[in-house]
């Protein structure tokens, strides 16, 4: 092979014009050495940029910035741009961004800051694209340089360029001063499009959804067209918070504006309507979608199955496969979780296959998923295949594993398999608060009453995990199993937040379990007389009171949070028919089939009655 071949044709290029200077005599020529000097640097050929530099007779400004720039975009040059910087005998602005930029891209904020102060102390003034460049370089530091920086640019007059002002905005907003991005803003005399999407912006990361509708008002009454970019970063802002109402405003915006074409902002609308578990507008918009794709399906899929309408979400996953359309991860994470939420073991192993099927079996998420519905269907041997098989663990993984054998009566292997993961001392791998309520259970399970206060110990002094409801309700559970009803009533009674019903239920099923109903009438006189919400513990109470008889009590209980219109919560239940999946609610018809259903039911009834007449 030729050597001349296997160098780069930019690089040939430069050493051919090289030749031909040197040829023609012009090889002192500034103009043309500087020409050569761009080869040579757009070549990569740096070490040949610099001898030619050296070798010229006049360089000039422009030769000096040609090889600067070259040395400050070459990776493992930058010290070598600012060794050439402070050796030129001539700077100008260009001299100055092209370093404090390099730096800037280099992440050596701290570096960019010095040379731009090192700048202003010189002939050479910064200019608006050095403010542009600095600005960001401040984020990471205190909220007096960026105030620093910005007076600067004040007094020299740049903020007019809607760039700089928008870069100080971006920077108040990083210090998490809105008020002072704001004013920034308010103070520019040219606000574009790209301004008001920044400002936008800002204010979603700062938590402000509500001013940013205002914002967004604001903006289109200034003239300012919104556009997709706008509409998408209030929405994922909005879906943040679950801000419903504000997003239906956006809605209508955009509707306004002719963008409900555009296929990406349909999905981040059905995104925000189902997190906000407004299914029956996510339905709406779904299904008048032209253009749908398996963004949009898993967008609706999800936010039905997070409303509690996994039956509905399974359906519209069937509908999926129906039209062709591949589910991915994401789809295959939410429809196998509607599976688990419903105990729908057979829909579940279906997943499973197609999961197989496309090659998503062992993603994360899914393998996750998968997991923790074997465990919910109490499949533990299945769910421990699939922990076994899966080539990467996570804390979802681990804690999944964890909590299903806690759930499924193994607390023995569950606490080893606690203590298996803490062993390993793996970074990516920390226990967390979920990670602490399955082992709570576990030992409430178990009856592990000291080791059950040990890991609650270890979880806020090791972990530093500051302790919520579900910790304490398991907390509470371990003592009220066992026998401890002082202990448990000592922890409610020191609770750093109001009580919940689930911790209150949890104590009165041990004073129901041991018959101490002295003490949950005193739980009752002190948690619950100014507590209506708390239904469960209610009716829990009053069943106590008849099972002991004491009529009066129960009746006088039940009627007074009957007026105050407390109601016991809704129960639903599952049954699996012929391979479908039914709903039922108590107090709704799920079906014409319901009239059936009880007649048949009233049938065995009296079957029974009858069959008990012929024993007698």
């Amino acid at each position: 092979m030729n050597a001349a071949s296997t160098i780069p044709r930019p690089l040939l290029h430069a050493r051919k014009l090289h030749a031909t200077l040197l040829k023609s005599g012009h090889h002192g020529h500034a103009y043309r050495c500087n020409l050569l000097l761009g080869a040579y640097t757009r070549g990569g050929a740096l070490t040949d940029a610099r001898a030619l530099l050296e070798r010229m007779p006049s360089p000039t400004l422009v030769s000096y910035n040609t090889l600067l720039s070259g040395y400050a975009s070459s990776p493992g040059l930058l010290d070598a741009a600012l060794d050439l910087l402070d050796a030129m005998p001539d700077r100008d602005s260009w001299s100055w961004n092209t370093a404090i930029s390099g730096l800037a891209r280099a992440g050596r904020t701290r570096e960019a800051l010095r040379r731009f102060l090192q700048m202003t102390r010189g002939p050479v003034a910064p200019d608006a694209f050095t403010y542009s460049i600095v600005s960001p370089c401040c984020c990471g530091g205190d909220l007096g340089s960026a105030r620093q920086v910005h007076a600067r640019a004040l007094k020299a007059g740049v903020l007019a360029d809607a760039c700089v002002g928008t870069g100080f905005v971006r920077l108040y907003a990083e210090l998490r001063a809105m008020d002072e991005a704001r004013k920034v803003f308010d103070c520019m005399p040219i606000r574009d499009l790209m301004s008001w999407n920044v400002l936008l912006d800002c204010g979603m990361r700062s938590g402000e959804a509500g001013s940013c509708m205002q914002e967004l008002l604001r903006m289109i009454g200034s003239g300012v067209r919104p556009d997709h970019f706008t509409f998408a970063t209030l929405l994922n802002g909005f879906a943040v918070r679950f801000a419903g109402q504000e997003a239906m405003q956006v809605h209508s915006v955009i509707l306004k504006t002719g963008y409900l074409k555009d296929l990406f902002l349909c999905n981040s609308l059905l995104n925000v309507y189902g997190r906000c578990g407004h299914v029956d507008l996510a339905k709406n918009l779904f299904d008048a979608m032209v253009e749908k794709d398996v963004v949009s399906w898993t967008a609706v899929i999800s936010g039905l199955a997070a409303s509690g309408y996994q039956a509905d979400a399974f359906g519209i996953f069937r509908q999926m496969l129906k039209a062709a359309m591949v589910p991915n991860s994401f789809t295959f994470g939410s429809v196998v979780s509607s599976c688990a939420s419903m105990n729908d073991l057979g829909s579940g192993r279906q997943c499973h296959a197609l999961a197989v099927k496309h090659g998503l079996e062992l993603i994360p998420i899914v393998a996750s998923s998968l997991l923790d519905m074997y465990s919910k269907c109490a499949e533990m041997d299945d769910a421990i295949r699939m922990f076994d098989i899966m080539p990467q663990r996570d804390i979802v993984s681990w804690n999944a594993m964890i909590c299903g054998l806690a759930q499924n009566g193994q607390s023995a292997r569950s606490l080893d398999l606690y203590d298996e993961m803490v062993g390993r001392h793996q970074e990516s791998v920390t226990p967390n608060s979920v990670t602490f309520v399955g082992v709570l259970s576990a030992c409430s399970h178990a009856g592990a009453v000291q080791k059950g206060c040990s890991y609650f110990t270890q979880m806020v002094n090791d972990f530093h995990i500051e302790p919520i409801s579900e910790h304490y309700s398991c907390l509470i559970d371990l003592f009220a199993r066992s026998g401890w009803l002082d202990e448990a009533e000592e922890i409610i009674s020191n609770l750093p937040f109001k009580h919940d019903a689930v911790i209150l239920g949890t104590l009165l099923n041990g004073c129901r379990k041991y018959g101490n109903l002295d003490m949950a009438k005193r739980i009752a006189k002190r948690f619950l007389v100014n507590n209506s919400d708390d239904e469960s513990s209610i009716f829990l109470l009053s069943n106590m009171y008849i099972a002991n008889e004491e009529w009066d009590d129960a009746c006088e209980l039940r009627d007074t949070v009957i007026s105050r219109g407390t109601r016991k919560v809704t129960g639903n239940s599952w049954i699996d028919v012929g391979g479908q999946v039914q709903c039922f609610r108590a107090g709704f018809s799920p079906d014409a089939q319901l009239e059936q259903t009880y007649d048949v039911l009233q049938q065995l009834r009296l079957m029974m009655v009858d069959a008990d007449k012929l024993v007698t």
